[in-house]
């Protein structure tokens, strides 16, 4: 019982603050793992970054690197498949945000020819603005490592805040300094 209370504690203020992440960085993804080397040395394997939502792409500088925004959308031909890459160039067509990205290791820019819908798309690569998510305001190195490698699941934002409750719950564990323990009197003889 004495553990069990701190551990529903923990899991009880996780609640807030993930809730607050997400309402404090505007994204349902305020933390995502980078899983591929496409966008090193300025985002290597295993780092997680953090994501300021967006409320439309005239927001995101797009420009060559190393000045262009590096941004997380939804892959036009698979909205389930998110994707980090920097923003190189925009154009507004008939009101609406088109933006083409690239790899920072990538020899040309992405092509993103095709969508779900025919609007999803437009000219040579570029993808409509509703796809966009945010962009990277920072990164924690190497702590995108441990969601990477448990599963696939933990991409969602659901499972990134199970693997803050198991964070806390193991530096509990590692560090039993921070519970509070129960001081007992001195035994009067």
């Amino acid at each position: 019982m004495r553990t069990a209370f701190p551990m529903i504690l923990i899991l009880g203020s996780l609640v807030p603050f993930w809730f607050g992440l997400r309402a404090t960085f505007k994204s349902d993804f305020p933390l995502f793992p980078i899983e591929c080397g496409s966008m090193s040395p300025v985002l290597n394997i295993g780092d997680l970054v953090v994501v300021q939502g967006l409320s439309s792409a005239f927001e995101v500088k797009a420009t060559e690197k190393p000045e262009g925004d590096i941004i997380l959308f939804r892959k036009p031909s698979n909205p389930n498949e998110l994707v980090i890459q920097r923003a190189i160039n925009k154009t507004l067509v008939n009101g609406v945000w088109y933006i083409r990205t690239q790899g920072d290791n990538a020899s040309s820019p992405a092509r993103w020819s095709m969508g779900q819908k025919a609007e999803d798309t437009w000219g040579d690569g570029y993808f409509h603005e509703k796809f966009l998510i945010g962009k990277v305001v920072g990164k924690i190195p190497l702590l995108g490592y441990f969601p990477l490698s448990v599963s696939v699941f933990l991409r969602t934002p659901e499972a990134l805040f199970l693997f803050m409750a198991f964070l806390l719950i193991v530096v509990l564990f590692m560090y039993p300094s921070l519970q509070k323990k129960k001081v007992e009197p001195p035994n009067k003889a």
